[in-house]
């Protein structure tokens, strides 16, 4: 999460946005996670 927060700020993103995209992505990659461990779970 730092790096993509470094990326933001180095692309003069607003604050507001530094701390709404990195939670998006956070969402993201746990909802990823949670659909690997159910494919595990199914097999």
């Amino acid at each position: 999460m730092e790096n993509i927060n470094t990326v933001l700020i180095n692309e003069n993103f607003p604050q507001r946005e530094r701390l709404i995209k990195p939670n998006q992505i956070a969402i993201q990659q746990m909802s990823v996670l949670q659909e690997v461990k159910n494919r595990k779970i199914l097999r």
